[in-house]
Order: C-alpha cells, then sequence, then structure tokens
C-alpha cells in the first residue's frame, strides 16, 4: 500500500496545531488562534531572521552577527541553540530537548524554518507577487492585477517594526523593507495603469509614508491621486516630498517626481468640459440588506436632493451600507459621485480640514484647488457650491467628525444628494440644515446569519451549526466582528467556525490591520472623548444592566452632574438611549470599556458605589409600598445617587426595570464579601405580596443565609426562601417563626403565618390555610401597622374564597379594601379589586363585581399582571350575565391584551394553573357568546 504523502512530498502527520506568523507591522505570532509569547529579544530577532529567509538557510554566522553588534562572547553558539530550543517548543510544546521536530530545521552549520505559504504573512506576500507576475506574464490582466493589490495590501506596514533599530539594520530585514517596497511600487503602477487607481491610494498612501525619500513610491502616489481626481493631494504630497528632500538631503525632486508634478498641473486647470467624477469605492463583499434602514432609505431617495446621516456606533456597517446606496442610486444622478474620506477619527489624527476637503473636491470637479494663496475657505466653498450649481451630483463624505466639518462641503443645487457617514449625531446638521438621521443598528440573528454564508459560502458556514450560533451571538450583531471571523476562517482553510468561537470576544475579534481590528475601532472614538466622559464610559461597563438609568450611571461614575457625559457618549454613539431616561451599552463596547477599567484599576470602586446604589434604591422602593425595610443600613456616599420615588406606580416600575441588574449586584455584594448587604437587597428586591427570588436564584440566598449572623435577617431570609421553595417551605417557614417568636417580633410572626396560609392553600389545605390566615390577622393587629393589616386580611380574605366561604370573603375583602383605600396602599387595590369582585360574582352581586373590577383595572398597580387578567376575565363574565355587551367586550380585550405578553404565565405563576385555565374558560366562554349575538344581530 503506498504511503500517503503531502503536497510537498513528505509523510503525512497527525493533525498539529497551527501557528499564524505576521512580520509586517511588527513580529507576531497567533497559535490556534491565541497569541503567542515569543520570548525575550534576542529569541524574536533568531525568529525573524529565520522568517525573514522564507525557507533557506540561516547560517549561524549570520545569526551571531545579528545579535551582537562588537565582539560576541564564548557562549555565543549555546545561547543560539537555546534559543532555538524555545523557539522549536512554540510549534511543539512537548518536543524533548533532544528532538529537533519538524518545522524548525539543521542547515549546514545553521537552520531553516520549513511553513506552509499559509503559516507566514511575509510567504503569502511573496506567494501573491510570483502569481501576480506569472498572471500578467499570461495576458491575465485582471488576475495579475487583483494579486498585487492584495499583496499591495498585505504589506502596507514595513516589517519587523518592534525589533531594535540596531537589529532591523541587519541586510536580511533591510532586503525584505526593500522588497515591501519594490512591490508596492509595482502592485500601484500595474493598478493605475489599468483604471484600479481607487485601490490602490489607500495602501500606497501608508507605504509612502513610511518611505518618504523615496522619489520613485511618491511619484506613484501623486499619479494615482491624479488617476482618482484628487488633485489637491497629489500637490500636497509632491510639497511634502519636495520639503523633506531638501531638508534632509540637500537636493531637489528627482526627474521621476518632476514629472508626475507636471502631469498634474498639465491636467489641473479649470475646465468648460470638466471629466464626470465617480469616485464610488466598491461595494463591501458579503453585503447584508438590512430591513431595519432600507425602507427609510429608499424614501430619502424619492427626492432626489437632500442631506442623509447615517450614525451609528464603531464597525457597524455605516460605509458599507452608504457605499451599497449610493451605488443603487448613482444612475439618478447623471452628473456624477463624489467620494471623500473626511477621516474622522482616524487613529493618527490627522482630521480632513474643511480647507482641503474643499481643495480635494474642487480638484475632482476640475477646479483650481485653491485659486490664490489668500483664499479662505468661505471662497472655496463658493466656488464649490459654484461648480455643483444646476448640476445633479451624489456626494459621499465618509467618517465626519461632526455638523462643523461637513458644513462647508455641502452642495446649493436642489438636484444634489449628500449622504453623511459619523460616529456623531450630527445634532447641529439635522437641526440647522435639515438632514434626515437614520441610526444604523446592530444586524438582527438573520441578517448576521446571512454575512457569514455571503462571506464563507452556504456549506462552510453551516457545517456546525452550533459553532454558527456561537459566532453569532459572540459577534452581537456588529458586522465588523462578523467580516474578521469571516475573513479569518477563509484566510485559513483548516479553521472552522468552532475554532474561533471562544469566549474572549475582543481577543477573537483582534486583526494585524488596525482598521479592521475591534478594540482599534472602537478607541478611536473613545480617545476622542473628553477625559471625565471616557471616565463615565469605563465606569458604565461595570453595570450589569441591561438597561442603564440616569441616576445608577451617575452612581457608578461616581459623578453628580452625570447628563453631560452620557450626551456626548449618545452623540458618540458609544451609548444608546433607547428610552428617555434609559440608556444600553453594547455588548462588544461593555468588553471594550472593562477592559480600560480593570487597565486603570477602577472597577472595585464602581462596583462598590453600584452595590451601594441598588441598596439604598431597594429600599426606598421597598419603603414606598408602606413597609419597613428589614434592619439599617449606613447613609450612601457623597458620590452615590440612589433613585427616590414619588409613588408607588413608580417603585413598582423600578422593580419590574431594574429585576435583572438589582440580582447581578447582589451577586457582586457577594464576590466584594459583603454577606448583609446581599441579604438587604434580597429582602428589599420586591415589592411587598410580590414573588421576591427569580427562578433559580434559591441558591443565592441560601448561600446569603449561611453567612449572614443577624436573627432578624436570617429570619426574613428563611421566610424569603419558603415562598418559593415549595418542598422545603415548611422547614423554613417555621424556622423563621422560632427566631421571631423567641424575639418577640409580632410583625414578622404576622408575615410568617400569612405565608404558611398561603402554603396551605396551594397544598388545598383550607382548614389550615383559614387557621394561620386568622393568626396573621390577630397579630398584626396587635402591632397597630394598618399596611401590615391590610396584607394580612388580603391571605385571609383568599383563604376564605378557597374555601368557597364567600361571604366571609367579601366581608373580610371589604374591610382589606377600606384599609388600601384610606392608607394609600395603591398596590393592594387590584388584588382587593379581584377578591371583592369575585366574591361578590359567586354570591350573585353582578352590578357590585363589574363596579369593582373596573375601578380596580382603573386605580390598582401591581409589579405583576396576575390580578389584572384575573379582575378583567370577572368583568367580562358579569357584564355579560348583566347583558352589558359594551363592559363584557372591554373585559374580553383587556383580558386577551394582558395574556398576548406575559400575563397568563404570571397568572397561573400566582393562581395556579386550575385557577388561572378557570379564568380563561371565563373570557373564552364570554367572547364565543359575544360572537353568536353579533352574528345573529
Amino acid at each position: 500500500m503506498a504511503m500517503v504523502k503531502t503536497p510537498d512530498g513528505r509523510p503525512a502527520e497527525a493533525p498539529r496545531s497551527r501557528c499564524e506568523f505576521k512580520v509586517f507591522g511588527g513580529l507576531g505570532c497567533r497559535k490556534d488562534g491565541a497569541e503567542v509569547d515569543l520570548g525575550p529579544v534576542r529569541q524574536r530577532i533568531i525568529l525573524a531572521k529565520l522568517l525573514a529567509a522564507g525557507g533557506d538557510a540561516v547560517s549561524l554566522e549570520s545569526i551571531v552577527d545579528g545579535l551582537w553588534d562588537e565582539r560576541p562572547p564564548a557562549s555565543a553558539a549555546n545561547q543560539i541553540h537555546r534559543h532555538v530550543g524555545h523557539i522549536r517548543r512554540i510549534f511543539d510544546p512537548d518536543l524533548d530537548v533532544r528532538e529537533t521536530g519538524r518545522y524548525l530545521l539543521p542547515a549546514g552549520t545553521g537552520y531553516r524554518l520549513t511553513l506552509a505559504t499559509e503559516e507566514s504573512d511575509l510567504a503569502m506576500h511573496r506567494e501573491l507577487v510570483r502569481r501576480a507576475r506569472a498572471a500578467l506574464a499570461g495576458g491575465d490582466v485582471v488576475a495579475g492585477v487583483r494579486e498585487y493589490l492584495t499583496a499591495l495590501e498585505l504589506g502596507r506596514s514595513p516589517a519587523f517594526t518592534d525589533l531594535p533599530i540596531s537589529a532591523r539594520s541587519s541586510p536580511d530585514f533591510v532586503a525584505v523593507e526593500r522588497e515591501r517596497l519594490a512591490v508596492a511600487l509595482a502592485a500601484s503602477e500595474a493598478g493605475i495603469a489599468h483604471g484600479m487607481a481607487g485601490a490602490v491610494v489607500t495602501p500606497l498612501l501608508s507605504v509612502a509614508a513610511a518611505a518618504p525619500l523615496d522619489e520613485a513610491l511618491q511619484a506613484c502616489l501623486v499619479r494615482a491621486y491624479v488617476a482618482t481626481g484628487h488633485r489637491a493631494e497629489g500637490v500636497r504630497v509632491f510639497e511634502r516630498a519636495r520639503d523633506r528632500l531638501a531638508e534632509e538631503l540637500g537636493v531637489d525632486p528627482g526627474p521621476e517626481l518632476r514629472e508626475a508634478y507636471r502631469d498634474l498641473l498639465a491636467g489641473g486647470g479649470v475646465q468648460s468640459d470638466a471629466p464626470r467624477p465617480a469616485q464610488l469605492p466598491a461595494p463591501v463583499a458579503g453585503f447584508v440588506r438590512r430591513d431595519d434602514v432600507a425602507a427609510a432609505l429608499d424614501d430619502a431617495t424619492a427626492a432626489t436632493g437632500g442631506i442623509t446621516v447615517l450614525g451609528g456606533m464603531g464597525g457597524i456597517g455605516k460605509t458599507a451600507l452608504a457605499v451599497h446606496w449610493a451605488h443603487q442610486i448613482a444612475d439618478r444622478f447623471p452628473d456624477g459621485q463624489l467620494f471623500l474620506n473626511l477621516r474622522g477619527l482616524d487613529p493618527d489624527g490627522r482630521v480632513m480640514s474643511p480647507q482641503d476637503a474643499l481643495a480635494s473636491l474642487l480638484a475632482s470637479l476640475g477646479e483650481p484647488a485653491v485659486s490664490s494663496p489668500q483664499e479662505t475657505v468661505d471662497a472655496q466653498a463658493a466656488r464649490y457650491r459654484s461648480r455643483l450649481s444646476g448640476r445633479r451630483v451624489l456626494v459621499l463624505l465618509d467618517n465626519a467628525r461632526d455638523s462643523d466639518q461637513v458644513r462647508p462641503l455641502l452642495p446649493a443645487s436642489p438636484g444634489c444628494l449628500v449622504i453623511v457617514t459619523s460616529r456623531d449625531r450630527m445634532t447641529s446638521l439635522v437641526t440647522r440644515e435639515g438632514a434626515r438621521y437614520l441610526q444604523v443598528d446592530r444586524l438582527t440573528e438573520a441578517e448576521s446569519r446571512q454575512l457569514l454564508v455571503n462571506r464563507l459560502g452556504a456549506r462552510r458556514a453551516n457545517t456546525d451549526p452550533d459553532a454558527l450560533d456561537r459566532v453569532i451571538a459572540l459577534c452581537a450583531g456588529l458586522p465588523l466582528a462578523l467580516a474578521i471571523v469571516a475573513a479569518r476562517v477563509a484566510l485559513n482553510p483548516a479553521l472552522s467556525l468552532s475554532d474561533v468561537s471562544a469566549p474572549s470576544a475582543l481577543d477573537v475579534l483582534s486583526s494585524v490591520d488596525s482598521s479592521d481590528d475591534v478594540r482599534s475601532v472602537f478607541s478611536w472614538s473613545y480617545h476622542a472623548l473628553d477625559p471625565r466622559t471616557a471616565r463615565a464610559f469605563r465606569a458604565l461597563a461595570a453595570h450589569p444592566g441591561p438597561l442603564i438609568s440616569r441616576e445608577s450611571a451617575a452612581s457608578v461614575a461616581g459623578v453628580g452632574r452625570i447628563r453631560p457625559p452620557l450626551t456626548e457618549l449618545v452623540t458618540a454613539n458609544l451609548l444608546d438611549e433607547s428610552q428617555p431616561g434609559r440608556y444600553a451599552l453594547h455588548d462588544l463596547l461593555r468588553a471594550y470599556g472593562g477592559e480600560l477599567l480593570d487597565e486603570a484599576h477602577e472597577r472595585p470602586a464602581c462596583e462598590r458605589r453600584l452595590i451601594s446604589h441598588y441598596l439604598h434604591s431597594a429600599r426606598a422602593a421597598y419603603a414606598r409600598h408602606h413597609r419597613q425595610p428589614v434592619g439599617s443600613v449606613d447613609e450612601p456616599p457623597p458620590d452615590v445617587t440612589p433613585e427616590s420615588f414619588d409613588s408607588v406606580p413608580q417603585a413598582a416600575a423600578w422593580y419590574a426595570r431594574e429585576r435583572t441588574a438589582l440580582w447581578a449586584t447582589i451577586d457582586l455584594a457577594l464576590a466584594h464579601d459583603l454577606p448583609r448587604e446581599a441579604a438587604t437587597m434580597v429582602l428589599a428586591a420586591s415589592a411587598p405580596g410580590s414573588t421576591a427570588i427569580p427562578a433559580g436564584r434559591t441558591r443565592t440566598v441560601l448561600a446569603i443565609l449561611d453567612l449572614v449572623s443577624e436573627p432578624l435577617v436570617e429570619a426574613e431570609l428563611l421566610r424569603t426562601v419558603g415562598e418559593v421553595d415549595a418542598p422545603q417551605a415548611d422547614g423554613y417557614l417555621r424556622r423563621a417563626l422560632a427566631i421571631f417568636e423567641g424575639a418577640g417580633e409580632l410583625a414578622g410572626q404576622a408575615d410568617v403565618l400569612r405565608n404558611l396560609a398561603t402554603l396551605s392553600s396551594a397544598r388545598g389545605d383550607h382548614d389550615a390555610a383559614n387557621a394561620y390566615g386568622e393568626r396573621s390577622v390577630g397579630l398584626a393587629r396587635q402591632t397597630g401597622r394598618q399596611e401590615l393589616l391590610a396584607v394580612s386580611l388580603l391571605t385571609l380574605a383568599d383563604a376564605r374564597l378557597g374555601s368557597d366561604r364567600f361571604e366571609d370573603g367579601a366581608r373580610v375583602a371589604n374591610e382589606g379594601l377600606a384599609i388600601a383605600v384610606a392608607e394609600h396602599l395603591d398596590h393592594l387595590k387590584i388584588s382587593y379589586a379581584q377578591l371583592v369582585a369575585e366574591s361578590s360574582f359567586r354570591l350573585g352581586r353582578l352590578q357590585e363585581a363589574v363596579r369593582v373590577a373596573e375601578w380596580g383595572l382603573a386605580e390598582g398597580v401591581s409589579e405583576t399582571n396576575a390580578p389584572r387578567c384575573a379582575v378583567a376575565a370577572v368583568l367580562a363574565r358579569a357584564a355579560f350575565e348583566l347583558g352589558d355587551r359594551f363592559r363584557a367586550e372591554r373585559g374580553c380585550q383587556r383580558f386577551e391584551s394582558l395574556i398576548a405578553g406575559n400575563g397568563f404565565h404570571e397568572l397561573v405563576e400566582v393562581s395556579g394553573i386550575e385557577q388561572a385555565e378557570g379564568y380563561r374558560d371565563m373570557v373564552a366562554y364570554v367572547r364565543a357568546r359575544l360572537s353568536l349575538l353579533l352574528g345573529g344581530s
């Protein structure tokens, strides 16, 4: 049987870990997707020499010369051998010290490195150049230029930039840099010669910036700007190169650079028949139509002119969307399309000034960039508007910093359309110029899936559906993140989606190129913030969300005036005001902010302020429900702003909104070893009478219970667990009752007896329920606390109705209802309305049932919709029995509206499935009878 071999003739071997080395922009290595520490400087220099050699042998003498400037030590060879051993173990961590491994091999007196082409960006760069030359030699111009441009993009940054300057002067590293510059020149010339200058400018600009004295590159860049219609930029390139040559070398530009400048000037005068600009970049690969903004963009297109601003956070896909849309409507603008990157948040800080922007636009329209040295911005803008007068041109201004940067670039012609993309909300442009603002939000799950399918192909994207789902969740709807994942998988055939679905999102979504790196893209917005706002952004990452109130933002940030920082963050699209006064932070921005928070060592302080905020806010909400919070706590520190509540509805709404964040903060308190604060928050975590512990949280409370040492707090926690843990509820409640009895705490006893009554009713033991209810009411009367008495009467009334003692139930319920009204206990009104209306209906007092049901629906406040559902059902049935079709219909509609959300589930939780189905059957009966009557009328 023949031995299976690899394409290069070696025997096939077991799968190995995958290493990916990069040299452009600095030496680095990722192994199976994770960054690798390449060791000390000398070890990195050896590895760099091996990578630069591209598989050829590197002699020991060459390595010695690269490591020691002067006379090498006697141990030089031993040191090199030791470093080589460490490099080998990058590939094979378990390699024996006596083994050479498969990749770093002896070669004469030195070594050579054997890597697959795709495992080194330098090797890929060289392979792309080889393909480009072969394609051009064979007459396939399109393929040749495409391969050249890919190589140009890959080699935008110099190689080995993180090595010491003395090491980079080594001949092998100098040769790599010369090779990179020669490739950039050849690729750019090929692109310009074959009508693809637009794809050349950006990567060539990066290469030329690193080689300011290379006249051939500077001349090529001038020609690229001329070919794309940006003559003013070409002038500036020539002037910078001329000044640099004079300062550093004392010479004038050579013939090639002078010739490029002469060509620029020869074509740069005002022409009566100016060329029609067509500057739109190519559409983004794998673009996915966004249904959320497509209709709005179509509406904006209906009017030929105007200004449309596409705003959103970095990486959200504004430019891709703008370019795609511009291509779709380009035929409506017969006089051309202008495109300009305003560099509003570029990492190098070179924001394009209005003067430079106007110069570029004027040159593209055949006008002199500057008519005279004294020309002002206003005069430039006037010439620009005059040039566009009566014409229909589409102007795409990408990456704008703010309204002031854009305003001078606006045409006056009604036939022109301006599209602006920005991370700023352009409030001034919307207010003064009437711009239409469209927010670009995250992709939906379906759109994210489609983007990956478009980029990877359906077969590869859908090979592992679970991994696909994990990647979609990891990227959180951010197109840039999805594109990075797709690119990594597409460039590495051995890599699968499951390999890049690790939990550390920002590490997975990193890239060699800072313009395509999620952290870098976020950082451009972050570094543009006011220092106080930047601190607030970091602090918000400590908030567990999902929505952040203005007060909790002030507390976690530790500032009194939080509105200005929040406004700046919203304007910069680093924060979304999803509801008035309520803010949301994108998942990946939260992760980025969290890294900054940890780097600044601010997380512990932020989390402690957050704990204090929710502790005092929860107690305030609990107290607003006319119940005394358990225990006492210190006053909040001055940099914490707890929420306050003017009414029960406000407090109930806070509970509904903040439940998730409150319980996450309880976890934080435990992590900070603050069990008393955690216990206090648990006991104030819900309105009195509502379920205090969410599903799955019993273990958290039991863990707190083991840490507290105050008897009354322990008893309250036991009572709270007893409300939800049915299997062991008796034990918890009786332990709590014993503690309260021992302390002589009447209110606590009344509460526990009320809980035992409810538990007995749920088990069908109505006699026990009534007995516990009566004892609870008796103790509550002794305390003299009307709110406590009202709660106990509510439980007793429910027990009376559960045992079919409707007359007694009605009497008890009416007493409690009178207290609730007199004491303004709004949170109890709807529950009493349910009991009074239902007992009245059972007793045949239909008018009373309808009256109380309507009153309860209008007046009652509750954290849960369960009592509203029950009251609506009773209203529908009682009104129908009275022949009042109008009120019966209203009761049905209210019930159906409530259960359309989460109402029926809440009704089951409170009343049990049998009783909940009974209410639904009541409404179904009324609905059917109303339909019959309507059909017969």
